[in-house]
């Protein structure tokens, strides 16, 4: 069992992680697919969540330089609530963006991870919500070049907690260590 879970994360890992090799069409064909079932960690979408005060800790939150002039990219945050029990994130928007697509990993045909658009998400008292590299992570679509270095403010939507800001410092690597996250 421990050899396929770690072989499924080492997929899991790779399939957003490089996007150096990955082709502006692969990039581009990021839609949802309703017939096709999201694998991993809580990717289904999520329904309404209980009307409640709620208030959203963000850390960690970072976005990839455009990959070869691109204007696609992956942005990554972690979201804990700091006050109530439950919240759902519905959307983010990142100023300069055409759009901001919550995404996640699929088993497509073939047996192929390929990344896809999920539903919203849930995050709870129980632990953060986490989008990295490999994993659930926000594409932003349509934003002019952003280099290591630069910051670009956002926004992720909230059920309860409403609009929360974000600001995502352009970086190659994620920030601080794995235990982390």
């Amino acid at each position: 069992m421990r050899p396929i879970f770690i072989t499924f994360f080492a997929l899991a890992l790779t399939a957003c992680g490089n996007p150096e090799t990955e082709s502006a069409e692969d990039m581009a064909d990021h839609i949802a697919h309703d017939d096709i079932p999201v694998v991993g960690f809580g990717l289904d979408a999520q329904g309404p969540v209980e009307a409640q005060q709620t208030a959203i800790n963000v850390r960690a939150s970072w976005m990839r330089p455009h990959p070869g002039g691109r204007d696609v990219t992956a942005a990554y945050v972690v979201v804990n609530l700091s006050e109530g029990s439950e919240d759902l994130l519905t959307g983010a928007r990142i100023e300069g963006a055409e759009r901001v697509e919550l995404h996640g990993h699929i088993i497509g045909d073939g047996g192929v991870m390929q990344m896809r658009q999920i539903g919203p998400q849930l995050v709870t008292d129980a632990g953060p919500l986490v989008f990295t590299p490999g994993a659930r992570h926000l594409m932003v679509f349509g934003l002019a070049n952003v280099i290591e270095g630069d910051v670009v403010n956002g926004v992720l939507e909230f059920q309860n907690a409403g609009d929360v800001a974000v600001a995502f410092e352009v970086r190659s690597m994620p920030p601080g260590q794995v235990t982390d996250y």
